[in-house]
Parts: structure tokens; sequence; C-alpha cells
């Protein structure tokens, strides 16, 4: 999942979007919702600020410690909105 995810980060930071669900120079092409798209290249404009190599699309199988600290702390930041949105069901 880790370059899965890092690969979605470099498509969506540096493709149109028409081109996001058709592109074919990886062998992850992005193939969630159009909701998750947009939160991956929300994602993509903070990248540089831990290592800007994670968004080169040639950058395959690429996991740097900044990239995995970025990766890390993006899924703990969207499971907080999550459960924050879960518990304020309640």
């Amino acid at each position: 999942d880790f370059e899965v995810h890092r690969n979605w980060l470099s498509l969506t930071s540096s493709l149109p979007m028409s081109r996001w669900y058709v592109d074919v120079q990886s062998p992850w092409t992005l193939d969630y919702p159009p909701l998750f798209a947009w939160f991956e290249r929300a994602l993509s404009v903070f990248a540089p600020c831990f290592d800007a190599r994670m968004l080169e699309r040639d950058a395959l199988d690429y996991a740097s410690p900044p990239t995995v600290l970025f990766q890390r702390l993006t899924v703990m930041g969207a499971d907080i909105v999550l459960y924050a949105g879960a518990f304020s069901l309640l």
C-alpha cells in the first residue's frame, strides 16, 4: 500500500485531472472514487515539505525516511479527522 499511495500522490500532483484514471505509466492506476483522488491531491501539496522526490513519476519503490514519515503522519491525521467526525455524531 505504501508505494501505491506514493504513486497516487505523484499522479494527482503531476497530471491533469482528466488523466488521473487513465494513466498507464504506472502499474498502480488510480481506482478509488474521485473524492479520494482529491484527498490525495490535497496531501500532495504538503508532500514537498518532507521530500519532493516522492512526487516524481519515475520514483518507483521510493521510500526515504521523510517520505515514510509523511505517509505515517497523513494516515494518523486522517484517522483523527475520521474519529472526530464519528464521535461528533454520538
